[in-house]
């Protein structure tokens, strides 16, 4: 069964960590992270996992970027119009739960940052592999909002360019 190469874990052939892509139609064509709008692309089937996050500048005011660990704040819960934070969010729901996967598989995650001027490790414009990050936890906790929100610790993977990719085991 053909699969697409975004659904593989690791790496996508031709490229690597610091590769800067200058829009998202050309990050999306790269199969490095398809989604057009959502941060997180994964398989939420047993077997699956997150193959991409993509790390946009005011999602969540809970994420926070470090460099090499990342706090990311799951999907969900936002009002589509106003984009305020108005409910809980939940590792059962797809995608959240795809990173929930990662999390116990440990398999590894393909890390996209978009601009964000204010942010130190993300390009000023266009976006920016950085390249293979493993989830070391993933917790409910309350945000700043007040709302229970799908925590996750993104930790880069040393040399990953000695990881490789294995294709998806779901749809």
């Amino acid at each position: 069964m053909f699969r697409h190469p975004s659904r593989v874990f690791g790496h996508i052939p031709d490229y690597k960590s610091g590769h800067h892509f200058e829009n998202r139609r050309e990050l999306n064509a790269s199969g490095v992270h398809v989604q057009a709008r959502s941060g997180i692309h994964g398989d939420s089937s047993p077997g699956g996992g997150a193959f991409s996050v993509c790390l946009a500048r005011d999602e969540y005011e809970d994420d926070v970027d470090y460099g090499n660990k990342i706090i990311y704040v799951g999907a969900g819960g936002k009002d589509k119009d106003t984009k305020q934070q108005i409910a809980d969010q939940s590792f059962d729901k797809h995608p959240n739960k795809a990173l929930y996967i990662s999390y116990m598989t440990k398999k590894p995650v393909r890390v996209i940052r978009g601009p964000d001027k204010s942010n130190q490790w993300a390009p000023s414009s266009g976006y920016e592999y950085d390249g293979l990050y493993v989830v070391d936890s993933a917790t409910m906790k309350r945000g700043k909002a007040g709302f229970n929100m799908c925590f996750v610790e993104l930790r880069k993977i040393e040399n990953d360019d000695a990881q490789v990719a294995s294709s998806s085991q779901g749809n």
